[in-house]
C-alpha cells in the first residue's frame, strides 16, 4: 500500500490548524518536488497562500470572541481545509509513493507501521536573543537551529505576555537565520516569542523576551 498524506484537519484545534496550515504552505513554497504551475483545475500555490493568510487574520480577529468574527474564522478555515485536501491529492499523484517527496510537502504521513501515539513536542529554540535591526522599527530574532524543526513561528504582544489571548502571529520562517520583524513602532515595547514546527506538530514556545524598539 502506498503511503498517504493525512488530511484529518478536523481533529486539530484552531491554533494547531493555524500552525499546520502555515507549515504546509511554507514547505510547498519553492519546493522543487512540486514545481509550478500546478494542475489548472486546482488552486494554485498563491491561492493556497492567500487562503492561509486570510485564515491567520480571521483567527487573530476571532480572539476577541466576537460571534461574527468567529463565524468568519470558521468560514476561512473551511475554505483553506478544502484547498489543503485537494493539494494533498495532487502531492500524492506527483510523488507516486516517494516518501521523501511526500514528507517535503509538510503534510503528516500515514504509514503502515506500529507506533506510539504519544511523543514529546519539540523544545523551545535555544540561544534566543533579540537585537535592534539595521533600520528603525526592525528587530532581529536570533536562535540556534532546532533539530527536528522544519520552520519557525514568531509571535508578538504589547500587552500582558502571561495572557495567551494577547499573543498575535507575526511571521513564519523556514530557517533559523535571518529572522527579522519589521514595521514595528519605534519607542514602543514588545514581548516576543518563537517556536519550532516539525513533522509531529508545533513545539514549545521560548520564554518571551522584552525589547523597546528604536
Amino acid at each position: 500500500m502506498q503511503p498517504k498524506l493525512i488530511v484529518a484537519f478536523d481533529r486539530l484545534n484552531n491554533a494547531e490548524f493555524l500552525a499546520k496550515s502555515g507549515f504546509i504552505v511554507t514547505c510547498l513554497t519553492q519546493n522543487v518536488n512540486y514545481s509550478e504551475p500546478w494542475l489548472p483545475q486546482m488552486a494554485s500555490l498563491i491561492d493556497l497562500t492567500n487562503a492561509q493568510i486570510a485564515y491567520v487574520t480571521a483567527y487573530q480577529d476571532a480572539l476577541s470572541q466576537d460571534k461574527f468574527k468567529i463565524t468568519h474564522r470558521n468560514e476561512c478555515r473551511a475554505v483553506l481545509t478544502a484547498m489543503l485536501k485537494n493539494t494533498a491529492s495532487y502531492c500524492e499523484l506527483v510523488a507516486q509513493g516517494d516518501i521523501s517527496k511526500l514528507e517535503s510537502s509538510g503534510y503528516d504521513l500515514r504509514r503502515e507501521t506500529t507506533h506510539n501515539n504519544s511523543y514529546d513536542p519539540l523544545p523551545g529554540p535555544s540561544d534566543f536573543r533579540l537585537t535592534q535591526g539595521a533600520f528603525s522599527g526592525t528587530i532581529d530574532v536570533n536562535i540556534s537551529r532546532l533539530i527536528g524543526s522544519a520552520s519557525y513561528e514568531v509571535q508578538t504582544t504589547q500587552l500582558d505576555p502571561t495572557v495567551e489571548a494577547n499573543w498575535t502571529h507575526a511571521l513564519w520562517s523556514s530557517t533559523a537565520s535571518h529572522i527579522q520583524l519589521t514595521d514595528l513602532i519605534p519607542g514602543q515595547s514588545y514581548w516576543i516569542r518563537i517556536r519550532g514546527i516539525g513533522s509531529n506538530g508545533v513545539g514549545l514556545w521560548t520564554d518571551p523576551l522584552h525589547i523597546i524598539v528604536v
